[in-house]
């Protein structure tokens, strides 16, 4: 049987962080597989979409996430709010007296209607 600091060193050796190798090593009944424990320590978000497929007995699909078009209405909006918030910003960051997040809000979509009309 190894010791805690060598299981510590060989896990942390594998590329696993720090704290979750810290608790495998000196509770290594946990995780049985090394291997299976730094993939899930690296991409848990993969580990855990894997499961549920598996759970649910469907085929893993490659792109599960649709994504949107970007309009040029939200590409002007961005554009506009980034303008409105230095405006109506001090330099320390808080609104100018008599603004606030709906005012930012109001001027930047009227900006950006007259962005997009030209």
């Amino acid at each position: 049987m190894s010791s805690y600091d060598e299981r510590l060193a060989g896990l942390i050796a594998i590329g696993m962080p720090r704290r979750l190798a810290q608790v495998i090593a000196f509770r290594p009944e946990l995780v049985g597989e090394l291997g299976t424990a730094a993939n899930i320590a690296m991409n848990p978000g993969t580990f855990a979409i894997e499961q549920v497929a598996l759970r649910q007995g469907l085929p893993e699909s490659k792109n599960p996430v649709k994504t949107r078009k970007k309009t040029k209405y939200s590409k002007a909006l961005s554009k506009a709010l980034v303008e409105e918030n230095g405006k109506q910003r001090k330099k320390n960051g808080q609104y100018k007296k008599g603004k606030s997040a709906a005012t930012v809000l109001k001027a930047a979509h009227r900006s950006a209607r007259k962005m997009t009309k030209k």
